[in-house]
């Protein structure tokens, strides 16, 4: 995928840390969202089972206070003592009404009408001599025990006391027929109950909660207690759709200047009282609902905030550890391109695609050295040729001979190692033959050059090379690499024999003191890795990578040690 020109301009430790920034960004909103809405759903379910609770709270106490008054109604009808006195005395029945007004404040009136609909008496003397003949409660009343829904006072409206806050009165209308010993209909006994006593229990309901509202409606929705008394609050669609499920409450319900969460019940009655299929609504404005939960997603984006800026500020350390490898890769490619006596690149750490990347470089390096080295000695060669046309082939020989070794140790140079190495590989795989091969590195040589000079660093140099010599047999071939590299190959040895030489010289290594000037000494260690040359490899370079590999594992894990590393797999030893 092509990137955009803006990358091009940005390093990449920035590259990851914008990345990374925009990660945690991107965490932190779905979070917040997820929370959101987690939370809503919560607060939705446990507030909208609270106020469908405070609905069935209210419902039941409304059925269970109607109950009460139409099991009043039907024991005063029924009442042994008085069936002698509904057709009697006026003012004794009277005052037998009273006393039962009096039991329950709420009914503002109660008066008995005999069969022709002439109020024989009532309390407070109202009403009576007047005819109720056209009243829902008096018709219903000469069949059957009767309940009415409530409905503003009619023939009463001029008769009682204005109201404080000059409200039409509204009543329940409460009837029984009244029969004789011999089961001979008398009349109705009928009472008014104040719909003041549905507001007192509602009240009793909330408590001091301010934040819900409570209406109470007729089963074809419209208000009977709350607001706007009469108004159809509910279509008689969704009346009959509350009705039927009984109680429950809606997520949310759009209405009132608003959205509410919205619990519901419908009473049902209580007993022999079949109840009026009122439906009581309890609200509370989704504002105020969901403000906890605005809180918690406001707490969570700033929790996440902070964390998304620590996130991208980690992502940037770690960007930086994590690409310092290439960049000091990077620094050291550019010196050798401008400096003509750096030939090698040091050994970097790192993740395993760095290594590699490090391990490649280091082969193409040694491979442009030979290129170079086989110009410069084609060169000399035809210099010399030109010059010394004449000369013995003694002295042809010699300069093969300085072609072909390092100058400071004696060793092969790793032009003739590579070219001799590579005749030995193709007769060991003509005749199956085995090579081992040891890659050598001294320990902490920088800091030999820093702390004695660059002359202790090449007596070191020369001792460490003898004492690799000294192990190994004449048919063996050593070389030095460069600066502290050295590369041993033995002739006829299998990984045993390998890695039992670069143990014998680690530990003559490490033993030495190494005298530098009359009074002085230093001691050295060195890091090897060992391989074997597999039929797999493609030329002594593949060996030599590979145990360069090794060599990096003897190095990380604390050096003066050796590690093995084989075609395929990997192990330790020393």
């Amino acid at each position: 995928m092509r990137q955009p020109a803006f990358f091009n301009t940005i390093s990449l430790r920035t590259q990851v840390a914008i990345a990374t920034g925009t990660l945690c960004a991107m965490l932190v909103l779905c979070a917040s969202l997820g929370a959101a809405w987690v939370g809503r759903q919560q607060a939705t379910d446990l507030i909208g089972a609270e106020l469908a609770e405070r609905s069935v709270e209210l419902a039941d106490a409304l059925d269970r206070g109607m109950f009460e008054r139409y099991r009043e109604i039907g024991i005063l009808a029924d009442l042994e003592p008085l069936r002698g006195s509904w057709e009697g005395d006026t003012g004794q029945l009277r005052r037998t009404l009273e006393r039962l007004q009096h039991s329950y404040a709420e009914y503002a009136w109660i008066g008995f009408a005999d069969t022709s609909g002439r109020v024989h008496a009532a309390t407070r003397g109202m009403l009576e001599g007047q005819s109720v003949v056209q009243r829902p409660w008096f018709i219903e009343g000469m069949r059957k025990p009767f309940i009415g829904d409530v409905h503003e006072a009619v023939l009463l409206g001029n008769l009682l006391e204005p109201r404080k806050d000059r409200e039409p009165f509204r009543f329940v209308d409460v009837s029984h027929p009244v029969y004789d010993g011999a089961g001979r209909l008398l009349g109705v006994v009928g009472a008014h109950l104040s719909w003041d006593w549905a507001a007192d229990v509602r009240r009793s309901v909330l408590k001091a909660d301010d934040k819900t509202q409570i209406s109470i409606l007729d089963g074809n929705g419209h208000v009977l207690l709350g607001k706007n008394f009469g108004e159809r609050m509910l279509t008689v669609t969704m009346a009959r759709a509350l009705t039927e499920k009984g109680q429950g409450y809606s997520a949310e319900f759009s209405g009132q200047g608003g959205r509410w969460l919205t619990g519901f019940a419908v009473s049902k009655g209580h007993r022999e009282y079949p109840g009026l299929g009122w439906i009581v609504i309890a609200q509370q404005p989704a504002e105020i609902a969901f403000r906890p939960v605005q809180g918690l997603v406001a707490s969570i984006l700033t929790v996440g905030l902070l964390l998304g800026l620590l996130g991208t500020l980690l992502a940037w350390w770690l960007a930086g550890f994590l690409t310092g490898p290439i960049s000091a890769i990077t620094a050291e490619a550019e010196r050798i391109g401008r400096d003509a006596q750096v030939q090698t690149l040091p050994r970097v750490g790192g993740a395993r695609e760095v290594l590699q990347l490090s391990q490649a470089l280091r082969s193409l390096l040694r491979r442009v050295g030979l290129a170079e080295q086989r110009l410069e000695a084609a060169e000399r060669d035809m210099e010399s040729h030109a010059a010394r046309s004449r000369e013995k082939s003694e002295d042809i020989e010699r300069l093969r001979r300085l072609a072909n070794t390092d100058p400071l140790t004696g060793l092969l140079n790793r032009r003739a190692f590579l070219e001799a190495a590579e005749r030995e590989l193709a007769v060991a795989r003509r005749y199956g033959r085995k090579l081992a091969l040891v890659v050598a590195d001294i320990d902490h040589f920088k800091s030999v050059n820093d702390q004695y000079g660059h002359a202790a660093g090449d007596i070191a140099i020369r001792a460490v090379a003898n004492m690799l010599m000294q192990g190994a047999r004449d048919t063996d071939l050593v070389a030095r690499f460069g600066g502290e590299e050295f590369v041993v190959l033995l002739m006829e040895s299998d990984i045993a024999a390998g890695t039992a030489y670069a143990e014998r010289v680690r530990s003559m290594i490490m033993a030495a003191r190494i005298p530098i000037d009359g009074a002085r000494d230093i001691r050295l260690t060195i890091s090897l890795g060992c391989t074997v040359l597999d039929a797999a490899d493609r030329d002594v370079q593949d060996a030599i990578d590979r145990a360069d590999g090794a060599l990096y594992k003897a190095k990380s894990a604390g050096r003066n040690r050796v590690r093995v590393s084989l075609a395929g797999q990997s192990s330790a030893a020393g």
